[in-house]
């Protein structure tokens, strides 16, 4: 029990920026193996709070407004890290056709122009997309496409080969990976139970994530955590596409 709290813990002050008042957290490749079955959780919580704020907005503001200031509040909620891979990727994808080390690059402190313009395009459709399925009032796929986004990791990744640095590598070092599987099906129940077009929305987010992960791939020849993030952040914007075209 001691190792799920200390991963849950872990992945809500990695990938979020909501304070976790938690002193002297024992890391070691257990934690890192099961933070991966509960970043869905973290996603389902991030959710949550921006369901929340756009229901309590929408009681003073223009419902549109509170939409958008929602949108934008769901991309701060994880300190834009994800935005930041967005670039590093793209740096390095164009960066590369000039015979330049992509890993290098994405660990560079500054970002190349291309990345940049980039970045600020898909922060407008992400912020874009997120306004109207909040306005349309689709709170249960917002819900959903947050907790599948992150889910496709546990399912995944085991197809790729990650880069040394990345904690992902050590999660997968002793094995134990199937019984999360299993058990990281209970997200997809709880989709089920809340959700319509479920089966839709779950295959098409494993289908979106392998396939952008894949072209990354294939082109750096590694995947490390600007992968991830570049992919899990694509996903999100063709589920949320997608779903609002099933549903609407």
């Amino acid at each position: 029990m001691k190792q799920i709290l200390n991963a849950f813990f872990f992945a809500l002050s990695y990938f979020s920026i909501i304070p976790v008042f938690v002193k002297n957290m024992e890391i070691n490749n257990e934690t890192y193996k099961y933070t991966l079955v509960l970043l869905p959780l973290v996603g389902a919580i991030l959710a949550s709070l921006v369901i929340g704020l756009n229901l309590g907005l929408n009681e003073f503001f223009n419902p549109l407004y509170s939409a958008f200031v929602c949108g934008i509040v769901y991309l701060a909620l994880y300190g834009f890290i994800h935005t930041e891979a967005i670039i590093d990727v793209v740096d390095a994808w164009f960066a590369s056709y000039s015979g330049k080390d992509a890993y290098k690059i994405m660990k560079e402190s500054t970002i190349g122009a291309i990345g940049a313009l980039y970045g600020v395009a898909f922060v407008l459709l992400k912020v874009g997309i997120i306004t109207y399925v909040l306005y349309e009032k689709q709170y249960v796929l917002f819900f959903i496409v947050c907790i599948f986004s992150r889910l496709n990791l546990i399912y995944l990744l085991g197809y790729f080969k990650f880069s040394k640095d990345s904690f992902l590598s050590l999660a997968f070092e002793h094995g134990g990976i199937f019984q999360l599987k299993v058990f990281a099906l209970i997200y997809v129940i709880l989709a089920f139970i809340i959700g319509s077009n479920v089966l839709v929305l779950f295959g098409l987010s494993l289908l979106s994530f392998y396939c952008i992960l894949k072209i990354l791939n294939n082109k750096f020849g590694f995947v490390n955590g600007d992968c991830l993030g570049f992919t899990l952040e694509h996903t999100e914007l063709i589920l949320l596409n997608i779903g609002l075209a099933i549903i609407i």
